[in-house]
C-alpha cells in the first residue's frame, strides 16, 4: 500500500517526508479492524501527523482529543490548512450580550444570538458539524455524553496524549459536592450519620435533587420571563443544573463500585472501577478508536474498560540517541514517609548541581513541603526559581524559560504538560518515585481492586517527568534519579514503562561529568 506524501496531502512545509516510523504507523491504522489501535510512539516521532494523514486518507469524521487548550491551539496552527476545525465547551466563548457573560451563560439566559451565525460557540458548533477533522479538549469531549452541538457525526475519534484516557474517564465521573453550595446557600444539610457510607449518600442525592429541581425550574423561568436577566441570576440556573446532573450520577451510583471522601468543605464520590463507565462517558460507542501516547501501555486499555481481544497495542523504539537522554540512578537513600532525615539526598542534588552551573536545569519536588526542604539546605538556593502554592504555574514557567544559564526550577507542577527544549533544561532531578497518595480513600480502594494501580500512576508519572526536557535529536537532558526504591521498583514494575525508558536507564555508582553545554 502506497501511503500518499505529506506533500498530496496538503500538509503544511514542515512536513516534507514520511520517516519510516510514521510510514509504519499510518499503514497499521488503514489495515488494522480491531475497533482500538493503540499506538506508544515516542516523543520526536510525529505521531500528529500520523493520526491526522490517517484521518485525511480514510475520510471518515474525525475527532482528534487533546489533554489542553494549549495543544488543540498547536493543532489547529499546524493543521487548519486541511481542514481542521477547533470546538470547545461553551464557557469559553464570549458572549455579545454581556461582557461578563460566557456562552453558557447566554445560552441560558435566552440570548437573541443563540444558535444564529452571531454567537461565536453557535459558530464553532456550526463549523465541526460540516467538518469531518475537528480537535477539542477531554473535558469538552467527556462532558459532551452522548454529544454536543456539532459532535454528532464522528465515525472515529484519536485520543492524544492517551496515558491520561483512565485519568480524564475518571474525572468525568466524580461528583463534589460543597457545604457552601448545599447547607449555607440551599439549605439542604449533609448527612449526619453514616457518612462513609455510599448508600447513605445514593438515598440523600435523590432527595436533594428532589428539592434543587424544582429551584432550578423556577430560575429557568425567571429568566425566560425577564426582558434584562441579571448575571447572578443566570449563574444561579447554571449552577443549579449542574448541580442537579451530579446528584442524579450520585443517586444511581452503584453502591459496591463507589468511594466518598471528606473533603475540607465538602465531600467527594469516586467510581472504584472508572472502565465499567467507559462507554458511556468516554468511548461513546464511536466505530473506530485510536489511541496514542508515548507512554502508552497496554495496561493503559484495561483501565478504559478495552479487552484484549479489542485492540491492537504497537510500540515503536525511539529515533533520540540515548547518550543524550540518559537516566542516571545514583543510589543514596530510600525516599519516603519514614525517611525523617534527607540530608543524603540534598547532598546529593547540590552535587549534581554544581558541575551543571553553566546551564539551566529543573528539579521536580514532587510535593511543596519538599520544594521548602530544599530551600532550606541548598546552597544554590539562591538560584533557584519558585512557584508559590497556588500560584499558576504558566507564568512560573515563562519567567524560567527566559531566565538566564544557572537558573534552576523547583516544582511539583512541571512533571507533564510542559515541554523545556534544548538549553532551556539540560537536566532533571526527580527527589522521589511519585507515588500517589496512599491517604486517599479513592487511591487505596483502587489499589486493592486493582494491585498495579499505585505503580502504573508512579511510572507514568516518572516516565512523563524524565520526557520535559528531551524534545529533538539534537537536543539532551541528563536526568538524575536518587530514591532507592527504584532497585525493587524497576524489576516488579517495568513492564509498565516503555522500552525507550529502559534503554536509557542506567545504575551509576560515581556521578557522571556533563556533556557540554548545548
Amino acid at each position: 500500500m502506497k501511503i500518499p506524501s505529506p506533500r498530496a496531502l496538503g500538509l503544511p512545509e514542515k512536513f516534507q517526508a514520511w520517516r519510516p516510523i510514521q510510514e509504519e504507523a499510518i499503514r497499521l491504522l488503514l489495515t488494522d479492524r480491531r475497533r482500538v489501535t493503540a499506538l506508544a510512539m515516542p516523543t520526536g516521532s510525529g505521531k500528529t501527523a500520523c493520526v491526522i494523514a490517517y484521518a485525511l486518507i480514510s475520510k471518515k469524521p474525525t475527532c482528534y482529543v487533546t489533554h489542553s487548550r494549549g495543544l488543540a491551539d498547536q493543532a489547529m496552527e499546524d493543521f487548519a490548512g486541511v481542514g481542521l476545525v477547533d470546538i470547545r465547551g461553551r464557557r469559553n466563548y464570549p458572549c455579545g450580550v454581556s461582557p461578563d457573560w460566557t456562552c453558557e451563560d447566554g445560552y441560558a439566559a435566552k440570548c437573541p444570538y443563540r444558535g444564529k451565525v452571531h454567537c461565536p460557540a453557535t459558530q464553532a458548533e456550526m463549523r465541526a458539524a460540516v467538518s469531518s477533522l475537528v480537535v477539542t479538549n477531554y473535558a469538552k469531549w467527556t462532558s459532551a455524553r452522548k454529544f454536543g452541538q456539532g459532535m454528532q457525526h464522528f465515525q472515529q475519534v484519536i485520543f492524544d496524549e492517551g496515558h491520561l484516557c483512565p485519568d480524564a474517564l475518571a474525572n468525568a465521573m466524580q461528583v463534589t459536592l460543597g457545604a457552601r453550595e448545599l447547607e449555607e446557600e440551599l439549605g439542604i444539610p449533609f448527612p449526619s450519620q453514616d457518612r462513609d457510607l455510599v448508600q447513605t449518600w445514593k438515598t440523600w442525592a435523590s432527595a436533594a435533587r428532589a428539592e434543587v429541581e424544582p429551584l432550578m425550574i423556577q430560575a429557568h423561568r425567571r429568566l425566560q420571563h425577564s426582558h434584562d436577566p441579571k448575571s447572578s441570576w443566570v449563574r444561579s440556573y447554571t449552577h443549579l443544573r449542574h448541580l442537579s446532573k451530579r446528584l442524579a450520577t450520585l443517586s444511581t451510583a452503584r453502591v459496591a463500585d463507589w468511594v466518598v471522601d471528606e473533603l475540607p468543605r465538602g465531600f467527594q464520590f469516586d467510581p472504584i472501577r472508572p472502565g465499567r463507565y467507559a462507554e458511556a462517558a468516554l468511548l461513546l460507542k464511536i466505530p473506530r478508536v485510536i489511541v496514542m501516547s508515548a507512554t502508552l501501555r497496554p495496561k493503559t486499555l484495561f483501565m478504559i474498560g478495552v479487552g484484549q481481544a479489542h485492540f491492537t497495542f504497537r510500540e515503536f523504539d525511539s529515533e533520540f540517541d540515548p547518550k543524550r537522554c540518559p537516566i542516571y540512578w545514583v543510589p543514596t537513600m530510600r525516599v519516603d514517609n519514614r525517611a525523617k532525615d534527607l540530608s543524603m539526598l540534598w547532598m546529593r542534588l547540590d552535587q549534581v548541581l554544581a558541575r551543571r552551573r553553566d546551564r539551566k536545569g529543573i528539579v521536580h519536588t514532587i510535593s511543596y513541603a519538599r520544594r521548602d526542604e530544599i530551600l532550606a539546605s541548598s546552597r544554590f538556593a539562591s538560584s533557584m526559581l519558585i512557584n508559590q502554592r497556588g500560584e499558576a504555574s504558566t507564568e512560573m514557567v515563562e519567567t524560567y524559560k527566559m531566565a538566564p544559564p544557572g537558573t534552576i526550577l523547583v516544582s511539583p507542577s512541571v512533571g507533564a504538560g510542559y515541554d523545556f527544549p534544548k538549553d532551556e533544561c539540560e537536566f532533571q532531578f526527580i527527589c522521589k518515585i511519585p507515588f500517589p497518595d496512599g491517604r486517599s480513600k479513592i487511591v487505596k480502594a483502587r489499589s486493592e481492586d486493582d494491585k498495579e494501580y499505585g505503580a502504573y500512576q508512579a511510572m507514568q508519572a516518572l516516565v512523563q517527568t524524565f520526557g520535559r526536557g528531551m524534545r529533538s535529536k539534537d537536543d539532551h537532558c541528563e536526568n538524575f534519579l536518587c530514591d532507592n526504591h527504584i532497585e525493587w521498583f524497576l524489576p516488579r514494575y517495568g513492564h509498565l514503562a516503555p522500552r525507550s525508558f529502559h534503554i536509557n536507564f542506567r545504575r551509576v555508582e560515581v556521578l557522571p561529568q556533563p556533556p557540554p553545554k548545548l
